[in-house]
């Protein structure tokens, strides 16, 4: 196939494609990409990049940065002006260019997004026309929570606590890791009602639920006529105004538009889209990230400038397996708001439920707990017992283990009651007294000989080890 044939095939493409060689000037750029950038080919090609499209530069452009590092990016939106000024969002496959084993330049193989972008632009204006937001909800302070929400007695969380609190009144970046339902946000807000922007707003904005040519609008705002539709609305960032703004899952920012919002951290000052005008902001960023941000970095998910310029405290939450101290309190905390929030009594936790919540590892840590709970606390009349457990967890509860054991027998003796009564009895003085003899044996109001003898006779061996 030579060289003829393969452009007019192409050119039959319905994406785009462009080519530049190592210096940033365009040797191909078929019919479909003119159509996507409002271009003719014939006044694309020979011209640098950077030419035809001033908004982008070295550093923003993908092209470029394929031509700089030599690695391809995949998958990457980008939003951009055209030389009339009309704003281009599309989603690129940016590779380097080989011939013959010798780097030549880049290709890039672009997805149209504009008319979506604008469609969704249009969606988020008409819905915060329908629900403006609450400027002054922040001052409500029952809307938000605070350090004394936060329930533990983890040593680790209370020296975290102490640390953020200390933060609170500074104006730093604070930077909030930790797996999913850990309560990130909830330490957010809880340094912001703790800091002297407790009465400035409150603001959360995912970036993982948005692409990045509606964030970039989103947070920076748009005025009339940047694109069609578009019309005169302030950002995230000039709502938060004298407050607070959290980006949650900040490293499922775009790269291109973490540069934005270096700029915005390090200048003070935001334009917004398709302004020339610059806005002086006074707004803390807070910022979460559900994996460790050495992972992040190293995926190339952060950028390390904006990392080390977000990162100023970082504040990692450790997940619900690695405190299970907590586990405990919060099931008593939880039962009691479930209760209110759903107008019902506080039911009696069966001892089996309360045995198997806290063996359970929580791979979806206090929120999973939560729903646990909530769940338990509607199904039940009087008792939370086993069957108000989801079934994933029923099938751990040692009611259900010992059911199996005996499933010959179709009732229990008086004698095998009570020795099952006492074994519950010993394993939660055990538990209570983290595994000292002498403690457990006053509760239970007999000897200490008397104890040791018992436990002989009783399956031990997870919690030997811990006896004192």
């Amino acid at each position: 196939m030579n060289e003829v044939s393969l452009m007019m095939i192409l050119d039959q493409l319905d994406e785009g494609v462009h080519v530049v060689d190592l210096e940033g000037n365009t040797i191909y750029y078929n019919r479909a990409m003119g159509r996507i950038e409002g271009l003719d080919p014939k006044d694309v090609l020979g011209q640098s990049l950077l030419r035809n499209f001033p908004s982008l530069s070295k550093e923003t452009s993908t092209l470029w940065y394929v031509l700089q590092t030599r690695n391809p990016l995949v998958q990457v939106s980008q939003t951009y002006l055209n030389p009339r000024g009309e704003k281009i969002t599309s989603v690129n496959n940016t590779y380097p260019l080989y011939v013959q084993g010798e780097f030549v330049g880049a290709f890039e193989v672009t997805r149209d997004l504009s008319r979506v972008a604008r469609l969704t632009e249009q969606v988020v204006q008409l819905q915060s026309e329908l629900h403006p937001p609450l400027r002054n909800q922040a001052k409500k302070k029952s809307s938000f929570y605070s350090f004394d929400d936060i329930v533990t007695q983890s040593e680790s969380m209370l020296v975290l606590l102490a640390k953020a609190k200390r933060a609170a009144n500074t104006g730093i970046s604070v930077l909030i890791t930790g797996e999913t339902g850990t309560g990130k946000e909830m330490v957010a807000q809880s340094i912001h009602t703790y800091s002297s922007r407790a009465d400035g707003p409150f603001i959360a904005q995912n970036c993982a639920a948005l692409p990045e040519s509606l964030l970039e609008g989103i947070l920076f705002g748009t005025v009339r006529g940047s694109f069609t539709g578009a019309v005169d609305r302030p950002g995230l960032f000039e709502q938060a105004q004298g407050g607070t703004l959290l980006l949650d899952e900040i490293d499922s920012m775009g790269l291109n538009l973490q540069a934005k919002l270096l700029r915005v951290l390090q200048e003070g000052r935001i334009r917004r889209l398709g302004d020339l005008r610059e806005k002086e902001i006074d707004v803390r960023i807070l910022a979460t990230t559900n994996k460790p941000t050495e992972e992040s970095i190293r995926q190339g998910l952060i950028r390390t400038d904006l990392y080390y310029r977000i990162n100023v405290l970082e504040t990692a939450l450790p997940p619900l397996r690695e405190r299970k101290e907590d586990i405990e309190l919060l099931i008593q905390h939880f039962l009691r708001q479930m209760a209110d929030k759903h107008q019902r009594s506080v039911p009696t936790l069966n001892f089996d439920v309360l045995l198997t919540l806290k063996n359970h590892d929580w791979p979806g840590n206090v929120r999973e707990l939560a729903h646990v709970i909530e769940a338990g606390v509607v199904m039940a009349e009087q008792e939370f017992g086993v069957n108000e457990l989801p079934n994933y967890l029923q099938a751990k509860a040692p009611t259900l283990k010992r059911r199996k054991g005996k499933e010959k027998k179709s009732t229990l003796t008086l004698q095998e009651c009570l020795r099952e009564l006492e074994e519950r009895m010993i394993r939660v003085a055990l538990e209570k007294t983290e595994g000292n003899l002498t403690k457990a044996s006053e509760q239970l109001g007999i000897s200490r000989q008397l104890l040791q003898y018992k436990l002989r006779s009783i399956d031990y061996k997870k919690i030997q080890g811990g006896i004192k």
